[in-house]
């Protein structure tokens, strides 16, 4: 099948999965995904799910809230029709972490005859249930509680190992069931987050377009286009989130579905996670070393998104210099740099230096010849970074669901925001306009202005 991006609009989700799709960037595309339901009452197809894909012994998962949210009626729904069952619910005071304890309690509690793991929830009970579906090679499928996160369809899950932040491989959902009467009724800062995540999309795609221009990374025209469709879709209604009124949240689950889906078709996270994620994935860290509960991360995915804008506009006003860039360049205080990550990263210091020094991203032959590229490219560099909204305009985007837009309302520490802005850049070896900034000496000027003013509005 021929994937066409003129007809993207006449396209359901179930249309992409489970098919091989040959498409114009020179890739085949697939997503491993047999059923995606996102309907009022779709807690009642569950068994019709089930029966079809011949599960019979159930191991149902979901914490405390989970299970009074939607478990106690899937476990009505699965006792009615007649399925073996077994169940177990975390119990936790504080949030539920994807940590070493929350696995060895799950692995503890498994049902050995398992055909399926039923998870019922969002992010974390998500993310333990599609690694451990991996690693016993059982199939999962997911009933959604809250439009919360994209990362329902992807591959990778972010697990909590050693105190760390890790990105570990997993396995897609067989099925992904997303009830509107549940999903609506989620607590509102998991709507806002989600909507966040959705509207970080705008720096994901600019990132991943200045990264196609600057290192000649691959780079999907439909995958691009699907995911701005879905976007569009979903900023129709948005303002409709808070009245927690059925298509807005439909719309809302569809994008960051959809979202996933598309790192299936490209095998990374490029078209959901650019430098607005980074400075989200920063803080989180700094809170955990620190002992701290960081804002939820869809939320700072959208604060951020609003910093990341500021920053495309700054560039974009701009004409480098190639004479003052290749200057910058050699001015690269290499000790300072390392002094600042040992203080920052801590214990991960060393996988950030490994992962500099393997990829050579701060060398100053790389970034030369990246200069190179972007001053000769640079028109071209200015369309594309014009191309995402303005910062103001995000920031009225997320005022109409009422999410965070200012430092104060989000309640993180500037000064952690600050280092982000200058070293989030190196968690990840991806091009995004935090590396552009960088590249062309500008970062810590950019950085020292936002302090000074940004961040103060």
């Amino acid at each position: 099948m021929k994937l066409n991006k003129e007809n993207i609009g006449t396209y359901d989700i179930q249309d992409y999965l489970c098919k091989n799709f040959s498409c114009d960037c020179g890739r085949e595309h697939s997503a491993d995904i047999e059923r995606v339901i996102i309907e009022n009452r779709a807690i009642y197809r569950i068994p019709e799910v089930l029966k079809s894909m011949g599960y019979e012994k159930i191991f149902m998962v979901a914490d405390k809230n989970t299970y009074k949210a939607a478990g106690e009626q899937v476990e009505k729904t699965l006792a009615d029709g007649g399925f073996k069952l077994k169940k177990h619910i975390f119990i936790r005071e504080e949030d539920l972490v994807p940590d070493e304890k929350a696995i060895g309690e799950f692995i503890i509690n498994y049902y050995n005859e398992a055909d399926v793991i039923l998870a019922v929830g969002s992010g974390v009970i998500n993310d333990l249930c599609k690694f451990l579906s991996f690693k016993l090679n059982v199939p999962y499928i997911i009933v959604a509680t809250a439009p919360s996160m994209d990362g329902y369809a992807s591959t990778a899950t972010p697990l909590t190992i050693n105190g760390l932040k890790m990105t570990l491989t997993a396995t897609l959902p067989k099925a992904i069931i997303g009830d509107v009467d549940i999903l609506k009724d989620a607590p509102m800062d998991m709507i806002r987050a989600g909507f966040g995540d959705v509207v970080g999309k705008y720096s994901a795609i600019n990132d991943w377009k200045l990264g196609r221009i600057v290192n000649n990374e691959y780079y999907c025209d439909f995958v691009s286009d699907l995911v701005m469709h879905s976007l569009k879709k979903c900023m129709e209604t948005a303002d409709r989130l808070q009245k927690r009124d059925d298509n807005a949240i439909r719309n809302l689950m569809e994008c960051l579905l959809l979202t996933g889906i598309t790192m299936s078709f490209t095998g990374n996270s490029r078209p959901a996670s650019g430098s607005e994620h980074h400075l989200s994935h920063f803080v989180e860290m700094i809170y955990m070393f620190e002992g701290k509960e960081a804002p939820p991360h869809g939320i700072k995915v959208g604060f951020n998104t609003i910093a990341t804008g500021y920053i495309r506009e700054k560039l974009s006003k701009i004409k480098p210099d190639p004479d003052e860039v290749m200057k910058k360049a050699s001015e690269f205080d290499k000790e300072k740099w390392l002094e600042d990550v040992k203080r920052l990263f801590r214990i991960s210091a060393p996988d950030v230096i490994s992962l500099n020094e393997k990829e050579g991203i701060n060398s100053y032959e790389k970034r030369i010849e990246r200069v190179k590229r972007i001053v000769d490219k640079w028109d071209e560099i200015v369309s594309v970074l014009k191309e995402a909204p303005s910062h103001k305009e995000v920031k009225g985007i997320l005022e109409k669901i009422g999410a965070p837009v200012t430092l104060k309302e989000l309640g993180v520490e500037k000064e952690i925001i600050l280092d982000g802005l200058v070293y989030a850049k190196e968690i990840r070896n991806r091009y995004t306009v935090l590396q552009l900034a960088w590249d062309l000496g500008m970062l810590d000027e950019i950085a020292d202005e936002m302090g000074q003013t940004f961040y103060n509005e």
